[in-house]
């Protein structure tokens, strides 16, 4: 009796997959991106009801089975780009820290445009959007200061600083990854794809300033916007985030996986959940107006796609410090600083799980020229020496495998970058 049961289940199991369509795999599912050749759990399709059986219809990233994927009714089904407040405590900051570091396979570079260390003491006595605790940056042991000047001009632009972050090798203002000679120089994502790492860049400007530039492409001037527009396509980052959708009207986007707002990168990711693909995802938002947590949730979203087992390079810029620095926006620059700060939050933890990477924070110059207030504390535009940048040294903070080399140092912004291309070069 109990074989006839058995069997009269098994007929009943075949019968109803047939119905749906289905024999091993179901020809009614049109929904399967990934098969795999291995999985014990049974998967059932939201498009079509139909349940796969052992080893049919699931998806496999970075050797986990995931689960079946409905592509189109279930977008989804990897949370790529998080949403809510990005959150940690002080004693989570202070336990990565004071982790044993490996020698770094991923190399992540954050840069606060514009940011001087005026703005990060005012932030952190403001406190308003910091975290209960304050600002993390100043929970990290390993800090010193940075000199600017570029290769023509005692005070610096973007576009100079930028290259000698990216490069190593000083050049004139206006410049992006081009020599005082108008040669290009080969930049750190460029050697990182030699040595077969991803690379990711992201910014919460447009792809096409200069700094985001200067990590990627090559031109003699920061103003030409589509000719860069157009490098970036060629130059095919794995991650490339941040707004600016118009100025890529010539660039061809075809090998791209391509989301014009940040409601679609899900949606858009889970097309690809192996990574095969290059993504560009574009936004729009006011990013001085009020701390927020896009730049964190990109961030976050770029290491989950960047991380595989050759390593990658990131480079994540916070723009708003200097937008708010050139406007005499007080409260935009404190608002910037926090922007950065829960990126920085959010790198961190990836840390916690991956001691092989290291952190570079550093700004490519100040804007502003703020002063603290005398007396009494009070944000206030008053505080502004000038509306451009200035010469004034700025912090670097470092965290992982040889961080202490920036400990209590003045180093040149382009010993920065020479560091971080010996790191990537492992």
């Amino acid at each position: 009796m109990k074989k006839l049961l058995a069997i009269i289940c098994a007929v009943l199991i075949i019968f109803s997959l047939c119905a749906c369509g289905g024999n091993a795999v179901p020809a009614a599912c049109e929904h399967l991106e990934k098969q795999a050749a291995t999985c014990l759990e049974p998967a059932k399709c939201k498009a079509c009801g139909v349940t796969f059986g052992e080893a049919l219809g699931h998806s496999f990233l970075e050797g986990k089975c995931i689960r079946a994927n409905c592509k189109e009714q279930d977008p989804e089904w990897i949370n790529w780009y998080t949403k809510g407040s990005v959150s940690i405590t002080k004693a989570e900051i202070e336990g990565i820290l004071s982790a044993s570091f490996k020698k770094p396979k991923n190399v992540i570079v954050m840069i606060g445009d514009g940011m001087g260390p005026n703005d990060i003491i005012l932030t952190e006595k403001n406190k308003k959007g910091c975290f209960d605790f304050g600002l993390v940056l100043n929970l990290i042991k390993n800090t010193g200061f940075a000199t600017t000047r570029s290769y023509d001009a005692v005070v610096t632009d973007s576009a100079a600083s930028g290259t000698a972050l990216a490069t190593g090798q000083k050049t004139n203002n206006g410049y992006v990854g081009m020599s005082p000679e108008g040669k290009p120089i080969k930049n750190v994502a460029e050697i990182a794809k030699e040595k077969g790492k991803r690379v990711g860049i992201v910014t919460n400007d447009d792809i096409v300033g200069a700094t985001p530039s200067a990590f990627a492409v090559h031109n003699i001037s920061r103003k030409n916007y589509s000719e860069l527009a157009v490098s970036f396509a060629k130059f095919k980052p794995d991650v490339l985030m941040g707004q600016g959708y118009s100025y890529f009207d010539n660039a061809d986007l075809s090998a791209f996986l391509v989301s014009k707002d940040a409601a679609s990168i899900n949606s858009v990711l889970n097309r690809d959940p192996l990574c095969e693909k290059p993504f560009i995802g574009f936004f729009s938002e006011d990013i001085i107006k009020e701390p927020n947590d896009t730049l964190a949730h990109l961030t976050e979203a770029a290491l989950n796609r960047l991380k595989n087992d050759k390593g990658f390079f990131l480079m994540v810029e916070s723009a708003g410090t200097d937008k708010a620095g050139h406007n005499n926006h007080i409260k935009g620059k404190v608002n910037s600083v926090v922007t950065l700060d829960r990126a920085v939050a959010v790198v961190l933890k990836f840390m916690k799980e991956n001691p092989d990477t290291l952190l570079i924070i550093t700004s490519d110059h100040e804007t502003g020229g703020v002063v603290l207030p005398k007396g009494e504390f009070k944000l206030s535009s008053s505080l502004f020496t000038t509306d451009g940048h200035t010469n004034i040294d700025v912090r670097t903070f470092a965290v992982g495998y040889g961080a202490e080399y920036f400990n209590n140092k003045t180093v040149d912004n382009t010993d920065i970058a020479k560091f971080v291309i010996d790191a990537v070069k492992n």
